[in-house]
Parts: structure tokens; sequence; C-alpha cells
């Protein structure tokens, strides 16, 4: 017995020389990729500008973007290791140093 398939786009034919009695079936999967983060489903692009960051949202158990601002405010409260690094405040100590000038008063 002998069988030809062949695929044309998304059909198949298959011809066979003798007329036995056989249950065919097809089946695909199709997985799709990505192209973009706005794709996905647990990425809430609403509010998408340029420099914000991507952040996980608990709440809505999605991934959305956010200021870079409210990054540095959440760091301060963050429960496991609250405040900013302190790699962060030594450069922001010696870059800020002659730009803030704090009077402390006469005594």
């Amino acid at each position: 017995m002998t069988i030809k398939v062949t695929q044309s786009t998304n059909s198949f034919s298959v011809k066979l020389k003798s007329t036995p009695k056989y249950k065919v079936s097809v089946s695909a999967e199709a997985n799709s990729v990505a192209s973009s983060l706005t794709d996905l489903t647990d990425f809430d692009s609403t509010g998408v500008q340029d420099s914000y960051l991507i952040m996980y949202d608990a709440a809505t158990q999605k991934y959305k973007t956010v200021n870079p601002d409210l990054v540095l405010s959440k760091a301060t409260t963050e429960p496991i290791s609250p405040g900013l690094p302190s790699d962060f405040v030594d450069k922001l100590d010696i870059d800020l140093d002659d730009k803030i000038d704090l009077d402390a008063g006469g005594f």
C-alpha cells in the first residue's frame, strides 16, 4: 500500500492506492510567541511612557509601567529591606555636597 500526504498552506490531501478503511484525524497545535510586551496577557500597557520602568503589581497580578520616582518612594517603605541602598545614598551625598547648603543656625 502506498500513502501520499501533501500539505498546501492550511490544508492536507491524502491519496491511497488501495481503499482500506482507515479513520484519519489531524490535529494541530499552534503556539504563538509575543512580539512585544503589549501582546502579553499579564502586562498592563495603560500609561506606557518613555523612561518608565516595569514593575509587578501583586493586586492585579500583572506587570505595569511606573514612573521611576515611584520606585524610589516604594524603596523607602519596602517591608523586607526598607530604605534606599547605601551605595545610592553615598553617591547622592557626594553629588549633592556642594549643591545643598544647610544652615544649622547659631549657638
